[in-house]
């Protein structure tokens, strides 16, 4: 089973280092496990790391993500989010409906046939998702994406950390509880990178565009409080052997 936290608590560089984008195709799943098909990417922007810059503490100062670029990103995963927003909601029905098979009895056949009906689904995600990250890309600055080359993580895709159908649940919860918490900063930043764009527009100065922009430093650094936060509390969620996995995976 694919992790949920993979991404999570990967670096900035998860999304486009990793080919995170290859669909959990039914032929990938167990059917003794817990039957998970949503992308990892399709829960929140949270799992994708990145949004509005999301993960960017990744960054050494100097390549920290400016409001403008958090502000684009923020604009892309919402773009993406609502384009995809009614597949991933077939996917958790298609969950719902094969985790039920599973506990009434039903044939490993029925249960993969239930499952069958997610790969064409996930095949739409996939490419909406590489969309997606050829769009970030685009957004960040050659010093940055040198800087995200050099610091790819040594080993990508699934890990073994088995997690539990509770687990899953929980984590699912964090990300999208974190994302809602930090909905109104990011629409803020948004809001200012906007301004900052009409300023330059109208003919304002180099000091008086910086002036606007500097009112994204506050809540540019309470997503960055957040988001390590939301790291803290999904390793809180692992057993001992789980992040003894996870360290000897990312370590």
């Amino acid at each position: 089973m694919q992790s949920r936290v993979l991404v999570v608590l990967g670096a900035v560089v998860a999304l486009v280092a990793c080919d995170r984008s290859a669909p959990v195709g039914p032929a990938n799943q167990s059917i003794d496990e817990v039957v998970d098909v949503v992308p990892d990417y399709a829960v929140s922007p949270a799992a994708s790391i990145d949004a509005a810059g999301i993960g960017a503490s990744a960054f050494p100062k100097e390549l920290q993500l400016t409001a403008e670029q958090k502000a684009a990103i923020a604009a892309l995963h919402d773009a993406f989010m609502k384009a995809t927003a009614a597949d991933v909601e077939a996917l958790r029905a298609l969950e719902r409906e094969a985790n039920a098979a599973k506990k009434a009895g039903k044939s490993r056949e029925e249960v993969r046939a239930i499952l069958a009906k997610a790969t064409p689904i996930l095949q739409r995600l996939d490419a909406a998702f590489k969309k997606l990250q050829a769009d970030i890309w685009a957004v960040y600055t050659p010093e940055q994406r040198a800087w995200i080359e050099a610091h790819r993580p040594r080993a990508c895709g699934p890990a073994a950390l088995k997690l539990t159908d509770d687990q899953v649940k929980q984590i699912r919860a964090l990300q999208e509880q974190f994302y809602e918490a930090v909905k109104p900063d990011l629409e803020l930043i948004r809001s200012i990178a906007e301004e900052a764009k009409r300023a330059r527009a109208a003919g304002k100065s180099r000091d008086e565009v910086a002036a606007i922009l500097a009112k994204a430093v506050e809540p540019q650094h309470r997503v960055s409080d957040a988001e390590k936060k939301l790291q803290d509390a999904i390793l809180a969620l692992l057993t001992p052997e789980q992040r003894k996995l996870w360290a000897c995976h990312h370590g």
